[in-house]
């Protein structure tokens, strides 16, 4: 018995067909609309994703297990609480710094300036003075800046 494509189609039309539904719609500024539908791969995954990753009811526990979990999420509670709250606290308190960077910057400082001067020879401490009323320059980096001792020997020169 031979069925013509007109029956045919009319035959599909009749069966009831499984209704997708979009994985997400998509609003465009412009007016268009786009749907994403969600392949059968990505379904799977999804499902087995929901059987592995069922949260454990607590209620169904006996006793041992049951006390087990509750100090296991109390536990990780408390030990992400912890991390967020000390990680706020630092950056409040402005402890987010290496506590001896300034040393070894200044380390770094003195070498550069050892090799410096070895590379130049004999260099004098002072630079020359760019601004015509001024001797020397300090630096900013030394000890001694702006320390009353410094101040005391530039006026008695």
């Amino acid at each position: 018995m031979e069925i013509d494509g007109f029956q045919q189609l009319d035959l599909e039309k009749s069966v009831p067909s499984k209704k997708t539904t979009p994985k997400r719609i998509i609003h465009f500024v412009d007016g268009d609309i786009m749907e994403e539908y969600s392949t059968e791969e990505e379904e799977e995954e999804e499902k087995e994703e929901q059987s592995t990753n069922s949260p454990l009811d607590p209620s169904k526990l006996s006793w041992g297990p049951y006390l087990r979990f509750w100090a296991g999420r109390i536990a990780s509670t408390s030990f992400s609480t912890c991390e967020f709250l000390g990680g706020r606290f630092a950056v409040f308190f402005g402890l987010t710094q290496p506590k001896y960077q300034y040393v070894l910057n200044e380390y770094y400082r003195i070498q550069n300036k050892k090799s410096d001067n070895e590379s130049e020879g004999n260099g004098s401490k002072t630079q020359t003075a760019e601004v015509p009323n001024e001797k020397c320059h300090l630096e900013a980096g030394d000890r001694e800046y702006g320390t009353i001792q410094q101040t005391e020997a530039i006026s008695q020169r």
